[in-house]
This record gives C-alpha cells, structure tokens and sequence, in this order.
C-alpha cells in the first residue's frame, strides 16, 4: 500500500525492442542523413498563428505538399547559406519596422510582442515563411503566399 492508503502501482516493463537480423542498429543520428545537431536549419511548429490570416488552414492538399517540399530543400542548407549571403532566400527584420499593422498585433495576440528581430524564407515568387530563428531551428509563425506581411514597394511610382 502507499502511504496515501491506496493501492501500490505496478510499474510497467517496455519489452526490449525486436531488430530484424538485416538491421542495422546504433546511434539514431548517424542512421538518419542530416540528422546531426550541425547548423542546419530545422522546425518548430509550436508558435503557428492557426487562427490569423497567414495560416496553413486555407491550404489545399498540393499547396501544403509543396510548401513541405521547399521546407525539405532548405534542410540541406546551413543557417550561413540561408541568411547572411545577401538579401535571399532568407532575410532578418527588426519587428518594429513591420509595416503590415495586422501582422503586429498578431504577434500580441500570440503572446510573443517582445520578439525583436523576426526572419522570413522566400519561396517562390511572393511567399514567405515568416518566423523566429533560435539558433538553427526556424520556429514558424506565418505563411505568407501573397507577400503581405511585409509587402513590397512598387518600382516606378
């Protein structure tokens, strides 16, 4: 019995895992490629704006699939190739200067207003995935097909 009066749990034995004979068997980052802690870059979903206008709920099945795609090509790069070789694919702002109001109030109503520098990825010809990079992993805030979140000044006006 436990000292609060009920019964004792039993603790739960995970059987030992089976490995087929033609396995191989070790260190999980050396049998996955691009697996390692290097500086490449990797997700986070956790602070995706599910409810705001730059979402990924309005996708359909082939846009999201192509979306994951350029997310898959950018997992080979470092964070040197994809932020500090010029202006793309990626790119750093100061979140201050977001001239799209909306996009900061979001972020309020996200309960993340204090982030200072907010990055983006373009994909294609318009869209960007907006986000806060910590380190290697991109942690995704937006998608942005439509180049709205921070759109771009018109040439010849």
């Amino acid at each position: 019995m436990s000292k609060s009066g009920g019964k004792a749990k039993k603790k739960l034995q995970t059987p030992a895992a089976r490995v087929a004979d033609n396995k191989r068997t070790g260190d999980p980052g050396r049998l996955l490629p691009h697996s390692g802690t290097d500086d490449r870059i990797c997700w986070r979903f956790t602070h995706l704006d599910k409810d705001g206008p730059w979402g990924l709920a309005p996708l359909d099945h082939d846009r999201v699939l192509g979306l994951l795609a350029a997310m898959a090509t950018f997992e080979s790069q470092t964070i040197n190739e994809l932020f500090h070789q010029g202006e793309w694919p990626g790119k750093c702002h100061d979140v201050a200067d977001l001239p799209n109001k909306q996009a900061l109030s979001r972020l309020d109503d996200l309960g993340i207003p204090d982030m200072t520098k907010i990055w983006k990825l373009r994909i294609g010809g318009a869209g960007r995935l907006w986000g806060f990079l910590v380190g290697h992993v991109f942690h995704i805030i937006w998608w942005d097909p439509d180049h709205q979140v921070w759109p771009s000044k018109k040439k010849n006006t």
